[in-house]
């Protein structure tokens, strides 16, 4: 029954008798909303529908034992910001603009860089000033296993200045302590991804993500479920990303699928899939017997 069935059917008239409310319906359904928080929450937790036919990889209350209750360094950049802050790119002023960007990103990612911590990196290209996002994410794990992953860094942006994208992804690389990184070779990615397996051999894998959908969506539903995929509870959109992950099981596997994050139109999932790529890092960590970063 939903939530609306049964108030037709009577629940506000008798949670006010039984409590001695004076409740009207349309003021208990907007309570209700409101105590959800997002309209996927309220579908699928009061409306019996799961967005499209599917279900979240985990319900919403196991995505709220995942928040924590800390604050998080974290920077995002629009294409018409790039070129404000740091011009357009050219040859000739190359040097010196990486130099800029990198300058930017130590002053904004201070106590990420100072961090003795051991670190995995999940990095989504994109490449285009209006859609998807570029993504960078950074896990702090926990452990010798590498078991328990908690956000520690997060860079956006959404441009399609390649050798801004390049230079980000190579600053985080270098100035993480004992890090390990993983990144999308598909489409767009290939070529970036290609340069930094050679420039930080060992420390940096490229994947099809394609072929190993399945495998990362499987793992960060069970990080999900049990607590061990961890971000701040005042990053709402994080949490509404991994929220918006969708599955649907087609008699021999999961399949897994993108739907909308109200509360960031520019990730289609974005931030989560780098979580992931994050956590297939730390999976290469844990099946490598441990590296030195």
């Amino acid at each position: 029954m939903t939530l609306t069935d049964a108030i037709e059917a009577g629940l506000v008239e008798k949670i006010n008798q039984v409590r001695g409310m004076n409740l009207s319906r349309e003021q208990f359904l907007k309570n209700c909303k409101n105590r959800s928080r997002l309209p996927e929450v309220f579908e699928q937790e009061y409306m019996c529908s799961p967005n499209g036919g599917t279900a979240g990889i985990v319900p919403w209350s196991a995505i709220e034992r995942c928040m924590l209750d800390y604050e998080v360094e974290r920077l995002h950049f629009e294409e018409h910001q790039i070129q404000e802050v740091f011009g357009e790119y050219r040859s000739e002023h190359q040097h010196a603009r990486e130099r800029q960007i990198e300058s930017a990103l130590a002053q904004a990612f201070k106590k990420l860089f100072e961090s003795k911590e051991r670190h995995r990196l999940g990095f989504d290209v994109a490449a285009s000033g209006r859609g998807n996002l570029t993504v960078i994410y950074v896990d702090q794990v926990e452990g010798d296993s590498g078991g328990r992953a908690k956000l520690a860094g997060l860079f956006t942006c959404r441009t399609q200045d390649w050798n801004f994208i390049k230079t980000a992804l190579y600053v985080f690389m270098l100035k993480l302590n004992s890090v390990e990184g993983c990144g999308d070779e598909t489409g767009l990615g290939r070529q970036i991804c290609w340069e930094a397996t050679q420039r930080f051999g060992g420390y940096f894998t490229s994947i099809n993500f394609a072929s190993e959908k399945h495998n990362i969506g499987f793992t960060l539903m069970n990080q999900l479920a049990v607590g061990e995929k961890q971000f701040p509870r005042s990053q709402r959109d994080v949490a509404s990303d991994f929220f918006a992950l969708r599955k649907h099981y087609t008699g021999s596997k999961w399949l897994f699928t993108e739907s909308a994050n109200c509360l960031n139109a520019a990730s289609h999932c974005d931030i989560a899939w780098a979580g992931g790529l994050g956590s297939k890092a730390n999976r290469r960590y844990a099946d490598c017997g441990g590296l030195v970063g």
